[in-house]
């Protein structure tokens, strides 16, 4: 006799994007999210410094 899906015992499937959207937020709620330093960073510098000091 075959089961029908109201007769099986496991729960039903998760949607894939609900999967998804679990995984990362555990991943960014974890310890594991850490900021990686980027070389793109920003730096202060003077933008239009006096010409004259430079020679």
């Amino acid at each position: 006799m075959k089961t029908t899906a109201a007769q099986s015992t496991e729960p039903p499937a998760e949607r894939p994007d609900l999967v998804a959207w679990r995984r990362r937020h555990a991943l960014r709620s974890s310890s594991a999210a850490t900021a990686v330093p980027s070389g793109r960073a920003y730096r202060r510098s003077p933008k239009h410094r006096d010409r004259r000091h430079d020679s």
